[in-house]
């Protein structure tokens, strides 16, 4: 089956809301404190998937004719899953641009805190830049490091061809990706004030990366090593205080190994370009805002690698730098260029 990339449109959230009571609601608490009616809503915390399937099971028992998802990333990816479990139509609602899940038709689930790809579902996404401009601007301004993660991404997708490791790379989809930096520097001060016009432009950058992924197949555009840091950062330690600010920091890291490691297969890399966009962007990406210390940092990497290789992941710098300490003394550097920001 072809599945298309997810719809965009822009709406208010409360008509859209309005025009379906006959849906039930994946959503988070704080998207209820907007204020705004939500038919049948249900309250979600987790992506584990025993969590998952027991929301499958009410839900075919439910005459409810659409899934909705109001909130964050867990309530959107809740929806999505139930949705494609249930074979009902999904609308997302997203109330911040923290991540790609809106814009993706790929959905996941957590086992044992390890997230897994299930299928593919195009949602229609709602986007309400009046919601969105009315939430605490960090929380879309993360949304930004999805982008900026298709700079160590396309580096492990180089070096795994190189390899012999997986899809071949795609010069176009790479130099797609250089093009959503560029954008992206273009639109970071807007980004960073979480104005309108900033929240329509990273929209459209997560819309066009969403969309690339769904075209082509697969992830390796934004998903190498970088991200491969925040799963481990999940499964070792918990749910992420900031999922987007933590694949900023992975990225951080990652490039900044991948530069340490030396010119190869991999190519040129340069992690002031990440640093730059994170701090331009106002990504709250560095260690002392996730609460990360060093020797925590030295324990995430040590299980970043066992992870990488140990669950297949597919293959990047992590299956041949050496992360020691020197290596790991510079990432850690590097990941304290990224500036706090408030």
């Amino acid at each position: 089956m072809v599945v298309e990339a997810a719809t965009v449109q822009e709406a208010s959230a409360a008509e859209v809301l309005q025009s379906l009571p006959d849906s039930t609601c994946y959503t988070s608490a704080s998207a209820l404190a907007t204020g705004l009616a939500v038919p049948r809503p249900v309250v979600v915390s987790s992506l584990e998937q025993l969590a998952l399937d027991a929301l499958v099971e009410a839900e075919l028992a439910s005459d409810a004719t659409i899934v909705v998802g109001f909130g964050g990333g867990t309530a959107v990816d809740t929806a999505k899953y139930v949705a494609l479990r249930t074979g009902k139509d999904a609308v997302v609602i997203p109330t911040a641009l923290g991540g790609l899940a809106p814009f993706s038709t790929e959905v996941a689930r957590r086992v044992r805190r390890q997230i897994s790809w299930l299928g593919d579902l195009s949602p229609t996404v709602m986007l309400d830049f009046a919601l969105l401009a009315a939430a605490p601007p960090m929380r879309s301004r993360a949304g930004a490091a999805e982008i900026v993660a298709t700079l160590s991404a396309s580096w492990d997708w180089r070096l795994a061809d190189a390899r012999g490791h997986g899809l071949p790379v795609s010069p176009r989809l790479v130099g797609q990706g250089e093009s959503l930096r560029r954008r992206l520097a273009d639109a970071a001060e807007d980004i960073r004030a979480g104005s309108t016009e900033g929240l329509r432009a990273l929209a459209a950058l997560l819309a066009e990366l969403g969309a690339a992924a769904t075209d082509c197949g697969h992830r390796r555009l934004m998903d190498g090593s970088e991200h491969t840091f925040a799963q481990a950062f999940e499964h070792r330690l918990g749910r992420l205080p900031f999922y987007g600010a933590t694949v900023g920091m992975g990225t951080v890291a990652m490039t900044a190994l991948q530069a340490w490691f030396g010119l190869s297969a991999g190519g040129p890399v340069d992690p002031q370009e990440a640093v730059d966009l994170l701090n331009r962007c106002g990504v709250a990406a560095n260690p002392h805002q996730l609460d990360i210390d060093e020797g925590t940092f030295r324990g995430l990497l040590r299980h970043t690698v066992r992870f990488a290789v140990g669950e297949f992941l597919p293959y990047s710098v992590l299956n041949e730098a050496d992360v020691n300490y020197s290596a790991s003394d510079e990432m850690w550097r590097w990941c304290w260029r990224v500036q706090r920001v408030a």
